[in-house]
């Protein structure tokens, strides 16, 4: 009776705070298109949170090396900068690190990822330009179960991930523990020595390993009122990580390292009130950033040697919510105070303190009619303030509306509405003399409109289900480095506005042993900014397609798989002059489910599977070949192999 007493509870909080159990996201995609990707879902081997969303339709993934190094979201062609991500519901982006590296972001089983491709809900928190990621550690709400991942591999690759949920003396716990190491020393294309000899010429890229740990723990405790009972649940994390620097092949940097640093403390009630629910939440986060450098090296570049920088922010909100047959209602307040603190700096003059203090109210209407009609909105304020230069106060409405109506086994959607992101610390205020801010930028806005239908059927013991949506945006006032001065440096300007349009569909089949997806993001852009003669180029480092293709087959206990990886249409400049080339990767994996031990599996997957590590395009003097990379000077690395094992005991 008890065990399902707190079971219950703790269902009543996820319950209030998500009609599917999901946080902040509704069972329909009335007030916006998600994807949602598992770790346990993924027909691949998943490493890191790159990984764990690079498959999803509208997502592209900027690499800067092998797994683990530094990698950045786009949704639906945004920016880095313009995409929002939060961890356990906690944001982790905002003024002082507007581009969150995900290789930054631990993963533990159990763990779920959504993306938002164009609307967020309002009562998560103030919203983006391009789209958010909400990663959702393992759920204390989970069944009990316990989660084993260990795996070896390529450039002395160590990877671990453990989670377990458990009932201990009332109160539901769920703990995840996970660890990685590698040394990333892997040989590329020398585009130099390969111009010379006439012939490909390998080299090999040095200081690019890394070393990671991090814990979680959530707790959740009944909480019993008169007038109903509710959860409590605390939520902890703590994180260190080392990253060696590499830099780009043409200048390679092979002392520098950052250490960094997370930790991360979250408390939530929620409880019955009057004929809805109420819900409060208090969090904490502080960053620690050290860069390290040899003095020698960092004097000849004219960059600091040691840096040691502090993020600390803190927020709240707290909200209510009614749910009624026919609709449900959600209005909430919610604030933020963040601080960037500059340390010790060796080398170099440090950067202004920067503080962001930011208050909003949020609406979530939703009412199901004949069709399903969504609407949300907020209004925010946030004041900017530096120890070199003005304080700014804005104030910014956002909001959307949504239609969604059930075709026999379709479902059709659309959406539209109005986001904006404030300039973050570095635009405003600029960072030791290498960028200039500009206080007075205007925030970014765009008009985002999109549709598009999805269904699900199952046929002969075959089970399909698709999504396809067409989107459009309309940006202004973007916020753009631009060299200016004697010293040509970058000083942050609102310089223009784009505009971006795309089509992207998701595509899944599953039956008589076949397993089938396949998600594809088409892509035109046109950079306002640098229209000549009624011509505007596109945008750079955006793929004009990004299509991946899994295949599997099981017989018994063994599993294999086979996939495609396609990135073309990426330009490097603004003008759109400069084309990465287009490159085609394969990966496959075999799967065996241990007989007579039950719940372990052995995966060995193999990732570049053709050793593609260079490709051609067409130069003014003939072809020209460099190696595979979405950014030139950044190659990525040719085939490797990686064993896992997995044990899950419930």
């Amino acid at each position: 009776m008890r065990r399902r007493l707190v079971l219950a509870v703790t269902l009543l909080a996820s319950a209030a705070r998500a009609d599917d159990g999901d946080v902040l996201v509704r069972g329909s995609q009335a007030g916006g298109f998600v994807s949602r990707a598992r770790i346990e879902d993924s027909p691949r081997t998943i490493t890191d949170a790159a990984s764990l969303v690079e498959p999803l339709a509208g997502v592209h993934v900027r690499r800067l090396g092998a797994d683990d190094s530094f990698a950045t979201l786009s949704i639906r062609g945004s920016s880095s900068a313009q995409v929002a991500v939060f961890l356990a519901g906690v944001p982790l982006s905002g003024g002082a690190d507007p581009t969150l590296d995900l290789a930054t972001l631990p993963l533990w089983p159990g763990v779920q990822a959504k993306v938002y491709r164009s609307f967020a809900p309002a009562g998560l928190g103030r919203g983006s330009l391009g789209g958010t990621l909400a990663i959702d550690p393992v759920s204390p709400t989970a069944p009990e179960r316990t989660d084993v991942w260990a795996a070896v591999g390529a450039y002395a690759a160590r990877r671990m991930r453990v989670g377990a949920v458990r009932e201990v003396a009332g109160l539901r716990i769920a703990t995840g523990v996970s660890a990685s190491r590698s040394t990333d020393d892997f040989s590329y294309l020398d585009p130099a020595a390969t111009a010379s000899a006439g012939r490909d010429v390998l080299a090999a890229r040095q200081n690019a390993g890394h070393a990671a740990g991090a814990g979680l723990v959530s707790i959740a405790a009944p909480v019993r009122l008169a007038h109903g009972t509710g959860a409590l649940t605390t939520t902890f994390l703590a994180q260190a990580r080392r990253q060696q620097l590499p830099g780009p092949i043409s200048y390679q940097t092979r002392f520098q390292r950052l250490d960094s640093s997370r930790m991360l403390a979250a408390l939530e009630l929620t409880v019955p009130l009057g004929a809805g629910t109420w819900n409060t939440r208090a969090w904490g986060r502080r960053e620690g950033l050290s860069l390290h450098d040899d003095p020698t090296a960092s004097l000849t570049a004219g960059t600091p040697s040691f840096t040691d920088d502090t993020i600390l922010a803190a927020g709240g909100g707290t909200g209510w919510r009614v749910q009624r047959d026919r609709g449900s209602l959600e209005v909430r307040l919610d604030g933020s105070a963040e601080r960037f603190v500059p340390g010790t700096i060796v080398g170099g003059g440090p950067p202004p303190s920067a503080r962001r203090t930011n208050a909003g109210v949020a609406l979530d209407a939703r009412a199901m009619l004949p069709v399903t009609l969504a609407a949300s909105g907020r209004v925010d304020t946030w004041i900017d303030s530096s120890t070199d230069g003005p304080t700014r106060a804005f104030v910014r409405p956002t909001g959307n509306v949504g239609i969604e109506r059930a075709l026999g086994p379709a479902v059709l959607a659309a959406h539209g509405g109005f986001v904006a992101r404030p300039a973050s610390f570095v635009e405003r205020y600029g960072n030791r003399g290498a960028f200039i801010g500009d206080p007075n930028l205007r925030p970014e806005s765009a008009v985002t409109i999109d549709a598009g239908a999805r269904a699900s059927e199952r046929w002969r013991g075959i089970t399909f289900g698709a999504e396809a949506a067409g989107f459009a945006s309309w940006a202004d006032d973007l916020i753009t480095y631009v060299y200016a001065g004697a010293l040509n440096r970058a000083r942050a300007t609102n310089i223009g506005s784009a505009r971006l349009y795309g089509l992207e569909a998701e595509a899944k089949a599953a039956g008589h042993g076949v397993e089938t997806r396949v998600s594809y993001t088409g892509l035109a852009t046109e950079n306002r900014s640098q229209c000549q003669r009624g011509t505007c180029p596109p945008l750079p480092g955006r793929p004009s397609h990004d299509l991946v293709v899994d295949v599997a087959y099981t017989l018994g206990p063994v599993k294999l798989r086979y996939g495609i990886d396609l990135v073309a249409g990426l330009r490097a400049d603004t003008q759109g002059n400069v084309a990465v080339p287009a490159r085609v990767l394969h990966g496959a994996s075999a799967r065996l489910a241990v007989p007579g031990v039950k719940g372990l599996a052995i995966t060995a997957d193999v990732r570049n599977l053709l050793d593609r590590r260079a490709a051609e395009y067409a130069g003014v003097f003939g072809p020209v070949r460099v190696p595979i990379g979405d950014l030139y000077s950044y190659p990525l690395p040719g085939r490797r192999l990686l064993v896992s094992a997995e044990f899950h005991a419930e």
